[in-house]
């Protein structure tokens, strides 16, 4: 996955999560979207590695990536709040047409 169809995931998100909001749910949808290609990994040794070693790899990019993820919640939490004050103090706001725009822009 290349950094324009990451980006593009994470405008996804962002659209997703906007739209069920009214969900409880809506953060672990985004990130479970995120997990699929995004925050998945893989990671090249060469030579043989012990399996003490690539326990320790692995535990290492756990604690990472659950890191990261909370991290990623904390965004989202946060875009939300920014979206739903802009909806409020502008009756003519649409956030869903700038995620769309902002999708366009990127994909040219």
């Amino acid at each position: 996955m290349d950094q324009r169809e990451i980006m593009q995931r994470a405008l996804g998100v962002l659209t997703l999560s906007y739209d069920g909001a009214e969900s409880s749910d809506y953060l672990r949808t985004a990130l479970k979207s995120l997990q699929e290609g995004v925050f998945s990994y893989e990671v090249k040794v060469d030579g043989e590695l012990n399996e003490a070693g690539a326990q320790a790899l692995k535990q290492a990019m756990d604690q990472v990536l659950s890191q990261f993820g909370w991290f990623t919640a904390g965004l989202l939490y946060a875009f939300h709040g920014v979206a739903q004050a802009y909806e409020n103090d502008y009756e003519d706001a649409d956030v869903q047409e700038v995620l769309r725009q902002l999708a366009i822009r990127l994909a040219d």
